[in-house]
């Protein structure tokens, strides 16, 4: 059958994330509990619980995202667009929260900077809710860049005007280094 603009598609096939590709931007001790919930059914915060196959669809949509940004960096595949669930952009350094178990981008990243990838990264973060939990695990860097849409004041109600950053993350240092 005709598969139109699909035809240009390429599949990048999942697989889980690596301990310490998690271990790059979320607490060990945070790791443990999460893979002690593996297989379970467990609440980490009111909205976020696992069922037996979540904490393995975190880690395949982790490991996927890191596998995707890596081949289109190396321009083995043309640019792309991770769908995979749960999105991750929730979850912080040291915990759950919002459905979000493993903040996928933010490994993702930091494995892009950790391998010589890239030198910086930015992140456009296209949702109606804030992605306090990759805001949180950038907010101080001066290689990446936190970018956010989303309709405030709804979950989880961060994500300011005012929220731009601090230390080497604020605005006037990332625009003195990207030479703006």
């Amino acid at each position: 059958p005709e598969r139109g603009c699909f035809l240009e598609l390429v599949d990048v096939p999942a697989r889980p994330a690596l301990p310490d590709e998690l271990e790059s931007v979320h607490d060990p001790r945070y790791l443990d509990a999460l893979f002690r919930a593996r297989g379970q059914c467990q609440r980490f915060d009111p909205d976020t619980a696992t069922s037996p196959g979540s904490i393995d669809a975190a880690l395949l949509a982790a490991g996927g995202t890191i596998d995707l940004v890596s081949r289109v960096v190396a321009k083995e595949t043309p640019p792309g667009f991770a769908l995979v669930r749960p999105p991750g952009h929730h979850a912080l350094s040291d915990r759950a929260m919002g459905f979000c178990f493993v903040n996928n981008v933010a490994v993702a990243a930091e494995m892009l900077l950790r391998r010589g990838l890239a030198e910086r990264i930015a992140i456009y973060d296209f949702d109606v809710h804030h992605g306090n939990g990759t805001q949180a695990i950038f907010y101080d860097r001066k290689d990446v860049l936190y970018l956010s849409t989303h309709q405030h004041p709804f979950y989880p109600g961060t994500g300011m005007a005012k929220e731009t950053g601090e230390g080497p993350g604020e605005p006037f240092e990332l625009a003195r280094r990207l030479e703006l």
